[in-house]
């Protein structure tokens, strides 16, 4: 990182490494707290300027555990929420984050670039086939950019 590389970090990647400052603070200063049951829920664009969102319509479909983070994300470019009214299940045990609930984010980082994302617990996310998953054309296009954006091919966390 402290010679300009990048990180990227996507979903369990909150769930790791407790208690080491460094890594934390590549994950924005938060970590996995809980989460409530695996369902459907509309991702909301908060930042349409950066690489990662710039394509993506001003919300989508998806299904995820939606992280409930302890800390909050802190010195951080937030890029998506979630639309917490539109969970069944708001959460697990923790309070949670209110009605702004940062799922994907941004920042420089120690000389580097960090860009993570809580989303990506379903590996249909993931599928070639982006059919058979709501939201992954637009969960993929968003990891590929943040990919591309961290490792400096494409501008950085505007």
């Amino acid at each position: 990182m402290r010679r300009g590389g990048g990180f990227v970090g996507i979903h369990n990647a909150f769930g790791t490494e407790y208690n080491w400052p460094y890594y934390e603070g590549l994950l924005g200063n938060a970590n996995f707290y809980d989460h409530g049951a695996n369902q459907d829920g509309t991702v909301q664009v908060v930042n349409k300027n950066d690489a990662s969102t710039e394509m993506l319509p001003d919300n989508f479909g998806f299904k995820d555990e939606w992280y409930t983070l302890m800390p909050f994300p802190t010195n951080v470019k937030f890029l998506l929420t979630v639309d917490t009214n539109s969970l069944a299940t708001k959460r697990g045990t923790h309070p949670g984050h209110g009605s702004f609930h940062p799922v994907s984010w941004c920042q420089y980082y120690d000389g580097g670039r960090s860009w993570v994302t809580t989303l990506g617990h379903d590996g249909g996310a993931f599928a070639a086939d982006t059919s058979t998953f709501r939201g992954a054309a637009e969960f993929q296009k968003h990891i590929v950019a943040g990919i591309k954006s961290a490792m400096g091919l494409v501008p950085f966390c505007r």
